[in-house]
């Protein structure tokens, strides 16, 4: 269940606020991507600073340190020990969504790490940042856990407003240096919840961070040629090369630090593409929901062809209604009233798809390959039932320059029964759009075409036909 459905909240308006609409009770596998908040902006501004300045005292005290258990070594590891982050739902944890924390035998292992970095690279605070690349036991997920904790005032005011943008009725009041936060919690004996905003959080990468690292640096011919072979050989054998063999070569070739850090350095932060969404954690299936609800659909008397057609009219139905009611209009323009990627409009439709396709025991595929080139859905019962729908904005260039009059090709190539051009009207400037239709009446050509009118201010949806 997601956080917009636990709490009875638009999960549009939570699109509109740029909240992470997470799913209640299981991780979500994601962190905080420190790179991500250079650009962060309200609660989050100049919040890279805060961590190198805290990164920095840390480093302060290890090169004060003369050995093991000193005052300033004692002091460096108190400053990396941080309790569970509060329930922030974002992280790999398998029991709970608490973070994991760290403790003083981690935290030992960090400073004594540290110590051995330091003496061969000039003050770096965010050498912490990459600090699980040279140590057993820190990954995104824990340096995630870390940066909540040094932030979390910040996270607290942020879900305050959040909270009250949203209307959460059930909540509760933390304190914190001095002020009281408002956080929304499921039991009245729960911990309270954490809300991240998507633009400084990644998917967790599954791929070893320790090889992005040394993709980046500058290592020398060497050091370069051998962690080449170690990655060779593990593919050979189908598998990711040991972690503490990559880490015993970069302790064997002290420039490599440097190397290492210099080359994150230089890389910048990159949002994740919450649009396109291939790691697939975005919102848009508890959107669809908040669009249809549970649908009571009526199949008797429908025969294969008939579920396929009824499947695809109330989907483009509850679609079009959204968006000419203007619920919808959040989520499918930005900021300043320009028209987003119709990748928007055709993942949302695929959600809405979906949840009518369990109803009525149709099976509905994205970008499927009909042999002739990829196509945006097609709604299947069997073999011969089968039916394809193709969206695009109206300000794509193909509808411009005639593409779509070659959609017959699509069913040509699997024998499909229908095919429906579906335009999302975002311009009022509707020429190319007229050219189209008149040129695929003209040719008689097997195309279905729906207007859906989402241009900004009342109006109703136009259509060549209906389904």
């Amino acid at each position: 269940m997601y956080f917009s459905e636990e709490f009875k909240v638009s999960a549009i308006a939570m699109h509109k606020l740029g909240v992470f609409n997470s799913e209640i009770g299981t991780d979500n596998h994601m962190f905080v991507d420190p790179k991500l908040l250079h650009e962060a902006k309200d609660e989050f501004a100049a919040s890279r600073t805060v961590l190198s300045s805290y990164f920095a005292k840390t480093v302060s005290l290890i090169r004060l340190s003369k050995k093991e258990d000193d005052a300033p070594w004692i002091a460096a590891c108190k400053r990396m020990q941080f309790k569970e982050t509060p329930n922030t739902g974002i992280g790999f944890s398998k029991v709970g969504t608490d973070g994991k924390g760290i403790g003083p035998v981690l935290a030992r292992r960090i400073v004594a790490q540290a110590s051995k970095i330091l003496p061969y690279v000039e003050f770096q605070p965010d050498i912490f940042e990459l600090i699980g690349v040279f140590t057993e036991g820190l990954g995104c997920d824990r340096l995630s856990d870390m940066l909540v904790s040094i932030l979390l005032e910040r996270f607290v005011a942020y879900t305050d407003r959040i909270t009250k943008a949203l209307g959460v009725q059930h909540t509760v009041e933390i304190p914190f240096n001095g002020r009281r936060y408002t956080c929304p919690r499921i039991r009245e004996d729960g911990k309270p919840l954490v809300l991240m905003p998507r633009e400084i959080l990644k998917p967790l990468p599954i791929a070893l961070n320790i090889k992005e690292a040394l993709d980046n640096a500058d290592l020398n011919e060497d050091m370069r040629a051998e962690v080449n072979r170690v990655f060779a050989d593990a593919q050979m054998n189908g598998a990711e090369p040991s972690k503490n063999l990559l880490r015993a070569i970069i302790h064997a070739n002290k420039s490599s630090y440097a190397e290492i850090l210099g080359g994150y350095q230089r890389v910048m932060g990159e949002p994740y593409d919450f649009d396109k969404d291939p790691a697939n954690v975005s919102d848009y299936v508890p959107i669809a929901f908040e669009i249809v609800g549970t649908p009571n659909v009526n199949r008797e008397g429908l025969d294969s062809w008939g579920r396929v057609e009824a499947c695809v009219k109330d989907t483009i139905s509850s679609f079009t209604k959204s968006v000419e009611d203007y619920r919808l209009s959040d989520v499918m323009y930005d900021d300043a009233g320009d028209p987003r990627n119709e990748i928007i409009a055709q993942r949302l439709i695929y959600c809405i798809a979906d949840i009518y396709a369990k109803q009525y025991d149709v099976d509905v595929s994205r970008e499927a390959n009909a042999g002739a080139g990829a196509v945006d859905f097609r709604f299947t019962r069997g073999h011969d039932s089968r039916l394809i729908v193709e969206v695009k904005l109206s300000t794509h260039s193909r509808l411009k320059d005639g593409y779509y009059e070659q959609l017959p090709a699509y069913g040509k190539a699997e024998g499909i029964k229908r095919l429906i051009l579906l335009i999302i009207r975002v311009s009022t400037d509707d020429s190319h759009i007229k050219a189209l239709i008149a040129s695929i009446e003209l040719k008689s050509l097997p195309i279905d075409v729906i207007v859906i009118d989402a241009v900004r201010k009342p109006s109703a949806s136009k259509r060549r036909s209906s389904l």
